[in-house]
């Protein structure tokens, strides 16, 4: 690495510090002044160190990934203007260094902190989503949830409940329906249910304790798939693990997603969401889809962003860095508008299939990034 990449490098990476630091900082300080009242009843159980671990740092992860294509851009054209300011652009230029090569240490950075945010999104980000999609006034309802209704298309089981007890995996006062066909409908009441995930004896789904509907449960026989597969279990046929006023109805459920919803997508990792997409629930649909495919261009259009802004600043620094800035602002204002447009047209069925939601402002974009960087090597 020659002496002039090491110093241009450094002089970004310092500019992305400060900037990500000073936005971070803000935005801590901003929202925890006004959730204070929250957070010290917290803090009073838990202590402030923890609160701020457990708390904020998810969020901190969040604002960086949410964040990162602004930053790059920003930390970019702020390098630059001290590099005017010094006269050092000028001095570069005169022995023969292309603006590119002057830029390079720049752009050589920036796919690795977008490969950064990646890593980011995909593996830090999920460990915490339980923590994100929490906020200040619901931290300490981990416990207990209200719950919605929920639906498993596949299964066709409906169930209805007083609260979520996440902790324990557990459902109160549940009543289930199971579809058994247009004109049989089974319904199914308890005091609890209890996730189990699958094992030897059973698929997944819920074990139905102090069962008080249907009448007669106990005699009535195991209900079966026309493929074979088991629907719901009675102790009947399931003496060894089922006790005598049990039931276990299948079907495939997680808890979170039965007490937060649609709030997990974001922060699930792409093969997580992508999962989800694929089973029949009434949670996930089009939008999700367009997620999915949004989560792969992403990087791509980060990097786009960063080709499209800095060369066409560039060429007003020395002119007036208020105008680079304002150059700037616009640039990613309709950046973004035109992501927020085009997921629109997809989430409404307007713009078909997903795909193209996704991928058209790169097509538009990239060409344009492409012609754009031209300048910076004249």
């Amino acid at each position: 690495m020659k002496i002039v990449d090491r110093y241009v490098l450094g002089l970004f990476f310092s500019t992305f510090l400060i900037c990500f630091s000073s936005f971070a900082g803000l935005f801590v300080v901003v929202h925890l002044f006004s959730n204070l009242d929250e957070l010290s009843a917290l803090a009073q159980k838990e202590g402030w160190s923890q609160i701020m671990t457990d708390f904020y740092l998810p969020r901190v992860a969040e604002i960086f990934d949410k964040t990162i294509a602004i930053l790059i851009l920003a930390s970019a054209i702020f390098s630059v203007n001290l590099l005017n300011r010094r006269r050092e652009f000028t001095a570069l230029e005169s022995s023969g260094i292309t603006k590119s090569r002057m830029l390079r240490p720049i752009f050589v950075f920036a796919i690795l902190l977008i490969g950064v945010s990646i890593l980011n999104r995909e593996l830090l980000i999920p460990v915490y989503k339980s923590q994100l999609v929490r906020t200040a006034q619901t931290w300490g309802d981990h416990g207990n949830v209200d719950m919605r209704v929920q639906e498993d298309l596949k299964a066709g089981v409906i169930v209805r409940g007083d609260e979520l007890i996440l902790d324990d995996k557990k459902i109160a006062s549940p009543d289930f329906q199971l579809t058994l066909s247009e004109d049989n409908i089974l319904k199914a009441s308890s005091e609890w249910a209890i996730l189990e995930p699958e094992s030897p004896n059973h698929p997944p789904g819920f074990r139905l304790c102090q069962v008080t509907q249907p009448i007669g449960f106990a005699e009535m026989d195991s209900i079966l798939s026309d493929s074979g597969h088991p629907r719901l279990m009675t102790p009947k046929d399931n003496p060894s693990w089922l006790g005598k006023r049990q039931l276990f109805i299948v079907c495939d459920f997680e808890l979170e997603q039965m007490a937060y919803g649609t709030k997990l997508a974001d922060y699930l990792s792409t093969p997580e969401l992508v999962r989800e997409v694929q089973k029949p629930r009434k949670w996930f649909g089009r939008d999700h889809e367009l997620i999915v495919h949004c989560r792969m261009v992403r990087p791509l259009l980060d990097f786009c962003l960063l080709c499209l802004g800095l060369p066409m600043v560039i060429g007003t620094i020395r002119n007036n860095v208020f105008v680079s800035f304002g150059i700037c602002f616009w640039i990613v204002a309709i950046f973004q508008f035109s992501q927020m447009a085009c997921g629109f047209l997809g989430s409404s069925g307007m713009l078909t299939p997903a795909a193209l939601a996704a991928w058209l402002p790169l097509i538009v974009f990239a060409p344009l990034a492409f012609v754009v960087m031209g300048k910076l090597k004249r």
